[in-house]
């Protein structure tokens, strides 16, 4: 067989030869088609790749486009231009590069001419042209496809004027080796320039992202889009994302400019200018990854605040989506007002974990920031722990109330929120029980709820997705405090001993807690045989792994009655008067609220107090609610649980683990599925606890 285009195509698939030839530029097993790879025509690796393979329509032939010259061709003019061959040359070398085995003795026919290869540089008089003569726009009259797309980002006409949009009915330039070309707006195309005069910035909204913008001409340094129609003094001017989001801003009454990119950073000098000439500079990146990282960047290398915009229905990420699905300028105010809470000397540093001893003593004194003074602190993570109905779920659900509703004073310590905001994660309580004990709380406080507390019910999640609702939910809303009820339910890794697991575990929603400024606090059991002695971080369940990762950990222990006791087991902020000694609270059975008179007693003393936990105490309170709730009716397990539940404001949890024990001592007895008061029952008292628990204590 003869050396020809056929035969080799024949053999082998035009897709074959140009993945065999591009091998060198990618690090695919095999090319993907559309996927941009470094372009093999340049002598150094690209950062921004420019080069792809496709499948040609109509024809099914594979062929290349080269973005950074405007080149396209087949994979014969791929191995002429890489091997600066002819044609015949070209597949003389494909035949012997890919083992085809056609027969090299006969006069090789050259079946299709090659196609020309301008291989100069650019020619002379196109490097002499100015930059305003290297290409041309060809301009048209907005339609209704046009305002039907500005309009959905309430972007109007006044604003395209001033910022001199023009919508396109064409555009040519020429490329890099200089040859001309054109790109024409066919079929209601959409194609717009952002004009400059000697250069544009072509703007292509419905094209691929590759594809979506070109500048034509010689750019301008440290191009800022936007700053000539900033006034000379005003109290607030955003930094976005892209042109798109100035028009929409301005439109809709701000002032705003982008840079080049989300990547770029301000000069100092502009940085500098712009805050003196505005009261609030304010970053509106894209909320997205990269977005968040930049907007920090530059929030904390300029000390300049960033806004953060809520979760955008239907993936938007930007103020114009914001804008387009139906967001309000009330509400853009309210989160403004919101974001210029926060003082500029609050706004964190850019993180580092490298820093060498000069620097270290060069910070100063670091000042410490507490959404409870002085124990909780505003960011990271903390613990409360106790044993089953000490009443750390009520503790810890008052908390969250009170931050919400900005009632400042919680057991005689000062709440100082940013936000007044507040998410509590019922991981065992569901919606009814929830409803009940929140009603409780508000009556006892005197107070009406408000939309800023949220309830999120994860009863039947795995901690990946309380994790992506929980990011979702402080994206659309930051909050200050985040409860997790409770903690065993989150945690993924099984056994509790494992300090590695339980570290990890701690780490994953510690690093959302900074990453959104607020503290995440979790609702957590002690361990078996830690009842009668005296609070201790060694007795929290997971100890050693657990609360080595937390800020603050904190135990609830019982007195007499309701008395309970707040200790700080660890707290690295802590004035060391709560670390010795622990606060006497009292809890109301009837509002399940807590107060306190102010009272300190030293910690070393809980572990004589009283035993409160006796097996006929408890076997009589038991038998004391079985009475209050049974009577003489018969009672299935569903209806009890509800009514304990009501009664005594307790978790469904808790009413499972009482009904089993009233079950296991036959103070009730079944009788066709429903239970009743058993009359003839006893109390055996032996050396082993005959009562059902979880942790070593009684259900309630």
């Amino acid at each position: 067989m003869n050396i020809t285009k056929e035969n080799i195509l024949a053999k082998v698939g035009s897709y074959d030869i140009l993945n065999h030839y591009l091998l060198p530029y990618h690090n695919e097993s095999r090319l993907i088609g559309g996927k941009n790879i470094s372009n093999p025509f340049l002598s150094e690796k690209q950062d921004t790749p420019s080069f792809n393979i496709f499948p040609a329509m109509g024809t099914g032939e594979w062929r290349y486009n080269d973005f950074a010259t405007g080149d396209s061709g087949s994979c014969f003019d791929l191995v002429m231009k890489l091997k600066n061959l002819s044609f015949p040359e070209a597949l003389a070398a494909i035949n012997a590069d890919m083992n085809l085995f056609l027969d090299n003795n006969t006069n090789i026919v050259a079946t299709a001419p090659p196609t020309p290869i301008v291989k100069e540089k650019v020619v002379d008089e196109f490097d002499k042209m100015k930059p305003a003569k290297r290409f041309t726009i060809t301009k048209r009259d907005y339609d209704t496809n046009d305002w039907a797309f500005w309009g959905k980002f309430k972007i109007n006409k006044e604003t395209l004027d001033k910022f001199n949009v023009v919508a396109l009915a064409s555009y040519s330039a020429y490329n890099k080796e200089g040859k001309p070309y054109e790109i024409k707006a066919f079929g209601g195309k959409l194609m717009y320039a952002y004009d400059n005069g000697d250069w544009t910035k072509i703007y292509k909204p419905l094209d691929d992202k590759k594809y979506k913008f070109q500048f034509l001409g010689i750019k301008e340094a440290n191009y800022i889009f936007g700053w000539k129609h900033l006034p000379e003094k005003d109290d607030l001017v955003f930094i976005t994302g892209g042109e798109k989001d100035v028009l929409t801003l301005v439109s809709n009454g701000f002032n705003a400019i982008t840079l080049n990119s989300e990547t770029a950073n301000l000069q100092d000098d502009t940085a500098e200018e712009l805050k003196q000439r505005f009261k609030n500079v304010v970053v509106l990146y894209d909320n997205d990854a990269t977005g968040v990282k930049q907007s920090k960047h530059l929030s904390s290398l300029y000390k300049i605040h960033r806004l953060q915009l809520p979760k955008i229905p239907n993936n938007g990420k930007d103020i114009s989506d914001y804008f387009a699905q139906g967001g309000t300028i009330e509400n853009l105010q309210a989160l403004i007002e919101e974001t210029l809470k926060t003082s500029i000397s609050e706004i964190e540093e850019v993180e580092k974990f490298i820093y060498n001893a000069v620097e270290l003593m060069e910070m100063g004194e670091v000042e410490t920031r507490y959404l409870m003074e002085p124990i909780f602190p505003q960011k990271g993570s903390a613990v409360i722990a106790g044993k089953p109905d000490t009443g750390k779920s009520q503790f810890a659900r008052q908390l969250c109330i009170q931050v919400a509703l900005g009632i400042k004073d919680f057991i005689g310590f000062e709440i100082v929120p940013l936000h007044n905001k507040s998410i509590y994660i019922a991981t065992e309580d569901n919606l009814e029980a929830t409803r009940f004990l929140l009603g409780k709380q508000m009556y006892g406080l005197g107070e009406k709820v408000k939309e800023n507390l949220r309830f999120m019910f994860a009863d039947t999640m795995e901690q990946e997705e309380i994790l992506t609702q929980l990011e979702a939910a402080l994206i659309e809303q930051p909050a200050d405090l985040v409860v997790i009820d409770s903690f065993g339910d989150i945690f993924k890794g099984g056994d509790t001993n494992n300090n590695m697991a339980m570290r990890n575990t701690v780490k994953t929603f510690d690093k959302i807690a900074k990453h959104h400024n607020c503290l995440i606090l979790f609702v957590h059991h002690i361990n078996k045989g830690a009842y009668r002695t005296a609070p201790g971080q060694e007795h929290i369940q997971g100890g050693a792994g657990l609360v080595q990762k937390v800020r603050l950990a904190i135990q609830l222990s019982e007195g007499d009655g309701n008395t309970r006791y707040f200790t700080v087991v660890k707290g690295n902020y802590c004035p060391k008067e709560y670390k010795q000694n622990s606060l006497e609270l009292n809890f109301s059975e009837e509002t399940f609220l807590f107060s306190t008179e102010g009272k300190l007693i030293p910690t070393s003393e809980l572990g004589t107090q009283p035993d409160f936990n006796k097996n006929e105490e408890k076997y009589n309170e038991l038998e004391e609610v079985a009475n209050t709730i049974f009577g003489d009716r018969m009672i299935n397990y569903g209806n009890f649980v509800k009514e304990y539940c009501s009664l005594t404001g307790k978790s469904v949890a808790t009413a499972k683990r009482v009904i089993a024990n009233l079950r296991k001592l036959e103070i009730i007895v079944e009788s066709n599925g429903a239970f009743r008061l058993n009359k003839k029952t006893e109390l055996i008292l032996s050396d082993d606890n005959p009562f059902e628990d979880d942790d070593n204590g009684i259900a309630f």
